[in-house]
């Protein structure tokens, strides 16, 4: 059965990562010398790091009606750190129509489903404002200077354990409750349970979130 291709579809766009032989056209294609060294760095990257491909594969963005492609984004490397870097761009004639930051969303809540990626990273240069309110209405915040400029990230939300446990327990409790012949003492005991082990595991996941944090907060300062 053959594989089916990742592609993530938002409002406007179907994001795909690119094959290497689409990375090599794309590289033909650029004019930009600057840029055609980020390609051909993004291909070897999935050549040599088979496993990894993901990380650094370019993500072509093409609109749903016609497929026709308007630029590309994607990151900067595997995860390291529990973080990867975001970087992205758009045809000058599709710029000012909001199809980066639609992409820039799309792409960063994959990454969150990755359990190692905690914080997306991305680095502007100085004077790009339009990069970095990009940033900004997708959730970044500012995180001092980076190599190219102003840095910015955006942390994966915590799950409300509390919230989902507590659900958890009352569907059990009710359950077993009903075979018991008493809903309410079986919803009351579930309600409790539950809420006891969601409020253990929210502990447990703020703690290991300021532990990162706070390595984050040293990285920064060396």
């Amino acid at each position: 059965m053959k594989k089916k291709e990742l592609c993530l579809k938002t409002k406007r766009m179907l994001i795909q990562p690119m094959s290497d032989h689409e990375i090599e056209n794309l590289m033909a294609a650029t004019t930009s010398d600057e840029l055609r060294s980020a390609y051909g760095e993004m291909l070897s990257g999935c050549k040599s790091d088979p496993e990894n491909r993901i990380w650094y594969a370019p993500w072509k963005m093409a609109l749903k009606n016609d497929h026709t492609y308007i630029g590309d984004l994607g990151f900067k490397g595997p995860v390291k750190d529990n973080a990867v870097e975001i970087g992205y761009g758009v045809l000058s004639e599709q710029e000012g129509k909001g199809y980066t930051t639609e992409a820039v969303q799309a792409l960063t809540q994959w990454a969150f489903g990755s359990t190692e990626v905690v914080f997306v990273e991305a680095e502007t240069e100085l004077n790009n404002k339009a990069s970095q309110r990009v940033l900004e209405k997708c959730g970044f915040t500012p995180d001092g200077e980076g190599k190219e400029g102003p840095r910015f990230v955006l942390e994966k939300p915590l799950a409300n354990w509390m919230a989902i446990y507590m659900l958890f327990g009352i569907s059990i409790g009710t359950s077993l409750g009903s075979s018991f012949g008493n809903p309410a003492i079986g919803i009351s005991l579930g309600l409790c349970v539950g809420l006891s082990i969601g409020a253990a595991l929210d502990a447990s996941a703020k703690k290991e979130r300021r532990k990162l944090l706070e390595l984050r907060r040293n990285r920064g300062q060396k």
